[in-house]
């Protein structure tokens, strides 16, 4: 079988078992496929087959063979927005989660889109390093050698990595920020107000771009409807459900952030869908058949002076 990606084990692997760190170092779904790949022979540790239970030393060699394909590929086109050999950055649909057990997710149907990076330390298969909702659409990084995925994780957690998200919210929100904890851990988003549109449906919608600085599970809805706008298309936070059959409106529309190999400054920018302009435009429309709303304008895009950060 030919050799898909070997690497070196650093010195701080530490005693660290095969099958754990082979699981986080090449993107496999779990450690139980990475066991069964060891038991076949087709992940070498110093050339030789090992026992799923072998603690690592510093400076070993790990080879993955052909045969040991993480997860069976999830065929899937995908909008790949740019790539070299270290990461990717791709359009993330609506309605598929990232990752997980299940076949249909971006992350098996990255090796689809994506061949394998050609250098010494590639990942068996691409690997997303960060999540989004499944129903969030919108730019998703993706590592693709290990170097990238160490140097990408560090910046999340170092908060390096500035991303802007695109939502329409139910009610006349402002300019604002919430430190609330999400889940007993710290949680901080800010959002900065672009757009008020007068709407029959919720009184107002608020179009906003909303600015995450920690990376909490459902982390920018919570705060908004606790902010009293939920998401429109929110039916998990939002009381009561606030749309039917047009999805969520948010969607990760901006990334800015440093090559975590080469210190390149990188930056990626989508438009909002455009669902969000043809509901901002069927509020307004409706409003005006019916004579309009009393203090609303219709569409009513934010004064320069009036967009600055919170």
């Amino acid at each position: 079988m030919d050799v898909l990606a070997t690497c070196t084990t650093p010195d701080d692997v530490d005693g660290a078992r095969i099958d754990a760190w082979v699981m986080t170092r090449f993107g496999f779904a779990s450690r139980k496929r990475v066991r069964k790949k060891l038991k076949a022979g087709e992940i070498l540790l110093d050339g030789k087959p090992v026992e799923t239970s072998r603690r690592l030393k510093p400076n070993q060699q790990i080879a993955i063979l052909e045969g040991a394909t993480p997860h069976p590929v999830y065929e899937l086109p995908l909008t790949v927005h740019w790539a070299d050999e270290h990461l990717a950055v791709i359009d993330k649909p609506p309605g598929l989660p990232v990752s997980g057990n299940r076949h249909r997710c971006v992350a098996h149907a990255l090796p689809f889109n994506l061949p394998p990076s050609p250098e010494l330390d590639r990942l068996v298969v691409p690997t997303p390093v960060h999540r989004l909702d499944v129903r969030t659409a919108g730019l998703l990084l993706v590592a693709r050698s290990h170097r990238a995925q160490v140097g990408l994780g560090r910046a999340f957690q170092e908060r390096r990595i500035r991303k802007r998200y695109r939502s329409l919210v139910a009610g006349r929100l402002q300019d604002g920020s919430s430190e609330a904890p999400i889940d007993g851990r710290p949680a901080a988003t800010s959002w900065r107000v672009v757009e008020h549109t007068p709407s029959l449906h919720v009184g107002c919608v608020t179009t906003l771009d909303a600015f995450p600085s920690t990376g909490r599970t459902h982390q920018i809805r919570i705060h908004l409807a606790q902010a009293g706008a939920a998401v429109l298309g929110d039916d998990l936070h939002g009381t009561p459900p606030i749309m039917k059959g047009m999805g969520l409106f948010l969607f990760a529309a901006e990334l800015h952030l440093d090559h975590p190999v080469t210190g390149q400054a990188l930056h990626f920018e989508l438009p909002e869908p455009a669902k969000f302009d043809s509901y901002r435009r069927r509020e307004a429309r409706r409003v005006s058949a019916k004579g309009g709303l009393a203090g609303e304008g219709v569409g009513v895009p934010l004064r320069e002076e009036d967009q600055q950060d919170p």
